[in-house]
C-alpha cells in the first residue's frame, strides 16, 4: 500500500525544519520510505577518519500507514520496532511527528 503524498511532503517538510540551516554540514533528520512505512533517521557526519567518510544514519521512529490510519513505532537497541502504545493512531502523521518532538519521550 503507497503512502499518500501529500502525507510524504508533510514528513518531509517536518525533517527539514529539525535542524538550523548553520547546522546541515554536521547533522540532518531524513527519512526513508519502505511499503506503507516511513523511517525517520539522524543522520551525522563522519566524526573520526578511521570510521570512513561515509555519514552514520540512526533510525529514531517509524509512521506505519494502515491505509486509513498511522501508528508510531519506536527503536530498542537492537533495531527492533516496537508500537508506541499510549499514543493513539492518528489518519495524518503530523499529529505523530508532534509526539516525536515531545521533550518527555526518548526518541532523541
Amino acid at each position: 500500500m503507497a503512502v499518500p503524498d501529500t502525507h510524504l511532503r508533510q514528513i518531509a517538510r517536518w525533517c527539514e525544519q529539525r535542524i538550523p540551516a548553520h547546522a546541515l554540514h554536521q547533522v540532518r533528520v531524513e527519512y526513508t520510505v519502505r511499503g506503507s512505512n516511513v523511517t525517520i533517521l539522524e543522520v551525522r557526519a563522519p566524526w573520526r577518519d578511521d570510521f570512513g567518510p561515509e555519514w552514520t544514519r540512526r533510525p529514531v521512529a517509524q509512521l506505519r500507514h494502515d491505509g486509513t490510519r498511522w501508528w508510531l513505532y519506536w527503536p530498542d537497541r537492537n533495531t527492533r520496532w516496537h508500537l508506541l502504545e499510549d499514543v493513539p493512531a492518528h489518519t495524518s502523521p503530523a499529529a505523530l511527528l508532534d509526539v516525536i518532538d515531545e521533550p518527555h519521550r526518548a526518541f532523541w
